[in-house]
C-alpha cells in the first residue's frame, strides 16, 4: 500500500478556544497545547446517535459520544520543535494524543464527515500525515476522559482501535413462502417474585461500539487487527512498548441493580495483556497495572489474610505470564491501601502504599511505616533514589507541588514542596514530573504560567532558561461563582442538620428577582461518619442558595416522616435566606432528578415558597413500581409513599408557578420526557401556572453549551416572574 499523501490545511474555525490544556511528552521535552470550547455544542450532535441504556453511541465514532467538546486546535512546542507549530487540523479531544517515547512523533484522531482517521505529526521535520484510508474507532475509551484511544509501539508502529470489517455486500435475503412465515411475535414469561428489566444486553452494545485492537505501520499504511471486536475502555502500553494492557467490558448486568443516573454503566470490566508482536492474548486480574522498570512486568493486588498481596508477573515468550514474587502490604482489615505503586530499587522490587493515616514501604523483608504528612493531597509516580535507600514520590501538599521521600532508617516522610505562591500566582492548576539523568524534575502551572524545578540536595531549585509553554491567561468568566461559608441548620428530631451555602454570580446579584433554593439530596444514617461531602455548586446556573439535604429513609419509612424532614429543612432555609439578605424576598425551590421531586413535594407543603424549578424528574412513580431512590419496598406494599412522591398525584396542590425542564433524549427508565409533559398538562388542568422547556439532544443530564445557556435564561426569567406582584398574590391567596 503506498504511503498516505501529506495532509492539506483545513480551517480550524474562528471561535477562540475557551479552555487550553497542555499535554507533555513524558520527559517534558515537548508539549501540545489543545484549545477547545468549554462545553460541547449541539452542532457536534449526530442525529444518527442511538442509546444503549443511558450511553449515547455515535456511529460515526463507533463508540460512546464524548461528554466534552468534540474538537480541539493543536499547537506543538518545545526545544525539538524550534518554533510553535499549529497543526492544520482539529483533533478529536476525547481520543487524547499519544507521544512516542523515543521518536519525535505524536499522534491523535481527526474526524472527517462520518469517519475517524489517525494523524501522526513529526515535530522536528514539521510533517503531518493523516491516514485517510484507515478508519479508527473510540469504542468505550472516552467514557473516562483523559485516557488516549491509541498508543505507540517501540518500533514506531501505532496501536489504535478500528471498527469491525463490514459484512460482505450482496442482495438482501429473500423470505420464502408467505408473509405469515416471517412474522414473529415477542413472547416473554417469568415466575416471581423477581425483578423484570427489559434492557439491551452486552451483545447489542458490542454491535454498536465494538472495535478491534489494531496495529498501523505509518510508513506503509498497512493495518493489522490483533483482536476480534471488543468493548475497549482503555489501552495502556508497557514501558518497553511491546505489550498492552487492554481494559474491556465482558458482560452487562440484567438491569436489576439499582443505580443512580450516570453512576454506573451496567458493565463488568476485565483486563488482558496483549503482545503487539505476536498478538498473544492473556487474561490478567482486573487490578493489574505495569510495574516499575522498563520491561513487561505487571503487578496486581488481592486481599489475603493479614493484608494485601501484590503479585508480580513476568512474561516468558508465548507461555503467558508467570508469578515472579508476591510482596505483602500488611494492614488491618479496615485499613486497606488507598493507593499503591511498584518500582525497582536496586535489584529488588519495592511497593509503596498510602493508608488512612500512614505511608508504608515494603522491599524484600524490610518494611517501613510512617505517619501520613499533614495536608497531603494526591500522590504521583514514585522513582528510585540514587543510593537505593528509598523512594521519591511526586505529591501535592497544601496546594503546593513537590516530592515526598520515604526511606528505611528515616522516622518520617520528608516532603519538599515548591515555595508558597505569590499573591497573584493563583492556585495550583496542574503539575508534571519526570527523571532527567537521575534527577527528579517538577513542572507546575498556575494562572497559565509554568515553572520548572529540580530536586537536588533535598531542595527544589528553579531551572533557569527552560523553554516552557506560553498560554493566554484564563478568561474572566462573567458567571464566576463566589461561595459564602456554609450554614449548618438545626436538625429535625432524630435526623441530621442540612447545610445551606450561598452561591453568588456577581453579574446577576442586582435586580428584583426571587431567590433560588436548589436542593441536593443524599441519604443520612442519622449518625455522623466524618466530614460531609462537598456540595456541587456547578448545578446552580444563577445566583442562589444550595441546600444539602440529608434524608433519613429507614426501611419502614412513612410519608409523614420524610415530609417532615423536607419541610423542616426548606422552612429553615427560607428563614436563613431572609435573615442574610435582610429582605422579605420570595424564594423559588428547585432540584434535579430525585431532588426535582423533593422540590415539588416542598412546593406542595411549604406555603412560603413562590414557585419551583424541576429538571429531569420522575413525576409518576408507577414507572418504578419495584423501588426508587432509597425505597426498596414495592408499590403494592406502600402505595401511599409512592403517591407522596409522584407529582402527578398532587398536581392539584401545585398552585404556584412551576418551570419544568427535560431532555428529549432522556433514556432513564424513571424519567422519560413524556411524563414531564403529563405533569405540565396536569398542573394547568388544575388551575396552576406551568412552563415546559424540552431540550433536543439532551439526556438525563444537560451538557451542550446551547442547552445550558437556555437553562440559564429560563432560570433568570422564571425567578423574575415569580417575584412579580401577580405571582406573589397567588401565593398569598393559597395561604389564606
Amino acid at each position: 500500500m503506498p504511503p498516505e499523501p501529506p495532509w492539506t490545511a483545513v480551517s480550524s474555525g474562528s471561535r477562540t478556544p475557551d479552555r487550553e490544556t497542555v499535554h507533555f511528552r513524558p520527559d517534558l521535552s515537548a508539549w501540545a497545547v489543545l484549545g477547545a470550547a468549554e462545553l460541547p455544542s449541539v452542532a457536534d450532535h449526530n442525529p444518527r446517535t442511538v442509546y444503549w441504556r443511558d450511553l449515547p453511541v455515535d456511529p460515526a465514532l463507533t463508540g460512546v459520544t464524548p461528554t466534552r467538546a468534540r474538537h480541539a486546535d493543536v499547537v506543538l512546542g518545545g526545544p525539538p520543535v524550534s518554533a510553535p507549530w499549529r497543526l492544520p487540523l482539529r483533533t478529536v479531544l476525547s481520543a487524547g494524543i499519544t507521544w512516542h517515547p523515543e521518536l519525535p512523533l505524536v499522534a491523535g484522531l481527526v474526524q472527517r464527515d462520518d469517519r475517524l482517521h489517525p494523524w501522526i505529526a513529526d515535530y522536528t521535520a514539521r510533517r503531518l500525515t493523516v491516514h485517510q484510508r484507515v478508519r479508527a474507532a473510540l469504542s468505550l475509551a472516552c467514557r473516562r476522559p483523559g485516557r488516549p484511544a491509541l498508543s505507540w509501539c517501540q518500533d514506531g508502529r501505532l496501536t489504535l482501535l478500528t471498527p469491525p470489517a463490514p459484512a460482505a455486500s450482496g442482495p438482501e435475503p429473500q423470505a420464502e413462502g408467505n408473509d405469515a412465515e416471517v412474522w414473529r411475535p415477542v413472547v416473554l414469561e417469568a415466575t416471581g417474585p423477581g425483578h423484570v428489566a427489559l434492557v439491551p444486553g452486552h451483545a447489542e452494545l458490542l454491535r454498536l461500539a465494538g472495535a478491534s485492537v489494531s496495529i498501523l505501520d505509518p510508513a506503509t499504511g498497512a493495518l493489522r487487527s490483533l483482536t476480534p471486536p471488543l468493548l475497549v475502555g482503555g489501552l495502556e502500553p508497557s514501558p518497553n512498548g511491546r505489550a498492552l494492557l487492554v481494559e474491556h467490558a465482558t458482560s452487562a448486568d440484567d438491569g436489576s441493580a439499582e443505580q443512580s443516573p450516570g453512576s454506573g454503566d451496567g458493565l463488568d470490566w476485565s483486563r488482558a495483556m496483549l503482545r503487539t508482536d505476536s498478538g498473544s492474548w492473556a487474561p490478567v486480574p482486573v487490578t493489574t497495572r505495569w510495574a516499575g522498570g522498563s520491561g513487561e512486568t505487571t503487578a496486581s493486588s488481592r486481599t489475603v489474610e493479614g493484608g494485601t498481596a501484590i503479585e508480580l508477573r513476568t512474561p516468558h515468550d508465548a507461555e503467558g505470564q508467570h508469578p515472579a514474587a508476591a510482596p505483602m502490604i500488611t494492614h488491618e482489615d479496615d485499613d486497606p491501601p488507598l493507593w499503591w505503586h511498584c518500582l525497582t530499587v536496586g535489584p529488588d522490587t519495592a511497593v509503596v502504599s498510602r493508608h488512612r493515616t500512614s505511608l508504608r514501604l515494603r522491599r524484600g523483608d524490610e518494611a517501613l511505616q510512617v505517619a501520613l504528612p499533614g495536608a497531603l493531597g494526591r500522590l504521583g509516580t514514585p522513582t528510585a533514589e540514587h543510593d537505593a535507600a528509598g523512594v521519591v514520590v511526586a505529591c501535592v501538599q497544601g496546594g503546593r507541588a513537590g516530592f515526598l521521600r520515604l526511606a528505611h532508617g528515616e522516622p518520617e516522610a520528608v516532603v519538599t514542596a515548591e515555595s508558597p505562591p505569590e499573591g497573584g500566582d493563583g492556585p495550583l492548576e496542574s503539575s508534571w514530573t519526570t527523571i532527567e539523568d537521575g534527577v527528579p524534575h517538577l513542572l507546575t502551572r498556575r494562572a497559565g504560567r509554568f515553572d520548572r524545578y529540580e530536586l537536588r540536595g533535598g531542595r527544589l531549585q528553579a531551572v533557569s532558561g527552560a523553554i516552557l509553554p506560553q498560554l493566554r491567561p484564563a478568561p474572566v468568566r462573567a458567571r464566576a461563582r463566589t461561595v459564602s461559608p456554609t450554614l449548618v441548620l438545626s436538625p429535625p428530631p432524630g435526623g441530621r442538620g442540612a447545610r445551606l451555602t450561598r452561591v453568588g454570580v456577581p453579574a446577576l446579584e442586582a435586580g428584583a428577582a426571587a431567590r433560588l433554593l436548589w436542593i441536593q439530596v443524599r441519604r443520612s444514617t442519622g449518625a455522623s461518619t466524618g466530614a460531609d461531602p462537598q456540595a456541587d455548586i456547578s448545578a446552580l446556573r444563577t445566583s442562589g442558595w444550595l441546600l444539602d439535604l440529608p434524608l433519613s429513609w429507614p426501611s419502614d419509612a412513612e410519608p409523614a416522616d420524610v415530609r417532615r424532614q423536607i419541610v423542616h429543612a426548606v422552612g429553615q432555609s427560607m428563614t436563613k435566606i431572609r435573615e442574610q439578605t435582610s429582605r422579605e424576598e420570595p424564594v423559588v425551590v428547585g432540584g434535579h432528578s430525585f431532588a426535582a421531586t423533593v422540590a415539588l413535594h416542598a412546593l406542595a407543603h411549604c406555603p412560603g415558597l413562590a414557585g419551583a424549578i424541576a429538571h429531569s424528574g420522575c413525576y409518576n412513580r408507577t414507572l418504578t413500581p419495584e423501588g426508587f431512590q432509597y425505597e426498596r419496598r414495592n408499590y403494592w406494599q406502600v402505595p401511599e409513599l409512592y403517591r407522596a412522591f409522584s407529582a402527578l398525584d398532587f398536581a392539584d396542590r401545585l398552585k404556584r408557578p412551576v418551570l419544568l425542564m427535560h431532555g428529549l433524549d432522556d433514556t432513564n427508565v424513571a424519567t422519560p420526557p413524556d411524563q414531564a409533559v403529563a405533569l405540565y398538562r396536569a398542573v394547568v388542568a388544575n388551575g396552576g401556572r406551568a412552563r415546559l422547556a424540552l431540550l433536543p439532544h439532551e439526556g438525563h443530564n444537560f451538557r451542550h453549551r446551547e442547552s445550558l445557556e437556555t437553562v440559564t435564561r429560563e432560570h433568570e426569567a422564571w425567578l423574575a416572574a415569580c417575584a412579580t406582584p401577580s405571582a406573589r398574590r397567588s401565593d398569598r391567596s393559597e395561604r389564606t
